[in-house]
């Protein structure tokens, strides 16, 4: 069967904090701002199924080019839930960083809860750790070794 799928678009993470999570993502992460706009369009309540729905969208690039989309809806809060990390479904993302140890470093010293230091992973390919986003979103940090 032929791929219906082009290519990687982006993730979309949904916060009830935005300037926390801008904090987190541009500020100690480096993520480029590339759009900041808020829409309550008929559109955006047509794709998202939503009545009346505000949304705050902030689009990050990083420096190879991909982009991640941190979401608020104002107009329909939600409690932050923390996603075991073996449930079904999206429970984290994975980001390419340069050392981490250094990436490591630099997120303690600002204050970020990560879940380990930096190890091999077992295939040994990669330098990994995990921390958690403001809203407790896993964001896993991978230095590709041995490539």
């Amino acid at each position: 069967m032929k791929s219906i799928v082009a290519g990687y678009r982006h993730t979309g993470i949904i916060t009830n904090d935005m300037t926390r999570s801008i904090n987190f993502y541009r500020d100690i992460l480096g993520l480029e701002v590339i759009q900041d706009f808020e829409d309550s369009s008929q559109y955006i309540n047509n794709i998202t199924g939503l009545n009346k729905a505000s949304v705050h969208f902030v689009k990050l690039k990083s420096n190879d080019g991909t982009v991640l989309e941190i979401l608020e809806y104002p107009t329909h809060k939600t409690k932050p839930h923390s996603l075991s990390i073996i449930n079904v479904g999206v429970c984290h993302i994975a980001l390419k960083v340069y050392s981490a140890e250094d990436a490591y470093e630099h997120l303690v010293k600002n204050g970020v809860k990560v879940l380990s230091k930096p190890i091999i992973s077992s295939e040994g390919i990669a330098k990994v750790f995990f921390c958690l986003d403001p809203d407790n979103v896993r964001v896993e940090m991978v230095e590709m070794i041995n490539i």
